[in-house]
């Protein structure tokens, strides 16, 4: 013990001598424990709070891992034809959606600024069960025809940011990717998307997808698989019980093979309930 205390003061002895090493040693203590609060704070936010929706423990999202012949924009993702077979054919879900992220430009009043932007089945907000916090969000007539419905809701946090708040936005129109678009309404406060760690601003009927992303549409191909779904479990149907009826229901329609279930936990969202597809 007094060999510790021996080096303890010969440390301190040493440290007055160099007052810059003892300032560089403080600093770098300093900057360690506010990164790792700051780490902390974000993981808590990211991982550790559930998404803002209404039971979010009952929510699954569909993966297509499996081989798959034609073109994949990203990980977890389904095509167009492939999510309506899911969402129409299916006796496990309350309802099924489907959500593309995209970047866009907004332009309000002459200026123009990058944002994020989600294009989003009809029944987006009523599966996830989000309220407006001003106006309407879509519904299922809002998302029928290809090009007919130009309209967007935007996120709280959005409108707070870019429009002061200001209720006189609805019925107001905002250009996104050089496409009017009339604003009906404003999500609720809580809510920024399904994707944790990434907020959206502008949320777009699924039938516009060719003018929000005009080089490319997709949307009657089913070997183009660029859409990310989301289901909503039947209240007591488990996830065994729905990745079993996925198997028999929808394999002539989807053609899924093996399956692998994992499942979807607000506070774990690496973990994911997988249902592997090929098509």
């Amino acid at each position: 013990m007094n060999g510790i205390w021996r080096d303890i003061r010969h440390a301190i002895r040493g440290l007055r001598k160099t007052p810059g090493f003892l300032a560089i040693v403080i600093l770098t203590l300093g900057l360690g424990i506010g990164a790792n609060a700051a780490i902390f704070s974000l993981m808590d936010q990211i991982l550790l709070r559930p998404l803002a929706v209404h039971n979010p423990s009952a929510l699954v999202l569909l993966d297509g891992p499996g081989a798959f012949l034609g073109r994949t924009t990203n990980a977890m993702t389904f095509s167009y034809p492939m999510y309506r077979d899911l969402r129409d054919r299916n006796e496990v879900f309350t309802g099924v959606l489907a959500r593309f992220p995209f970047a866009l430009t907004a332009v309000w009043r002459g200026a123009s600024e990058r944002a994020n932007g989600d294009l989003v089945s009809g029944n987006y907000f009523e599966v996830l069960g989000v309220q407006p916090a001003l106006g309407r969000v879509f519904n299922a007539s809002d998302d029928r025809t290809p090009g007919a419905h130009p309209i967007a809701v935007l996120s709280y946090g959005y409108w707070q940011r870019k429009f002061a708040g200001d209720p006189l936005v609805i019925n107001q129109t905002i250009t996104v990717n050089g496409h009017p678009l009339t604003i009906v309404g404003v999500s609720d406060r809580r809510f920024t998307g399904i994707q944790i760690g990434s907020a959206v601003d502008i949320m777009v009927p699924m039938m516009m997808k060719a003018q929000m992303t005009p080089t490319w549409n997709d949307l009657d191909n089913r070997r183009s698989r660029w859409l990310n779904v989301m289901a909503r479990l039947k209240p007591g149907v488990s996830r065994t019980r729905a990745a079993a009826a996925m198997t028999t229901d929808y394999e002539d329609a989807v053609a899924i093979g093996d399956l692998s279930v994992r499942l979807l936990r607000p506070s774990e969202p690496e973990e994911l309930f997988a249902v592997a597809a090929d098509d």
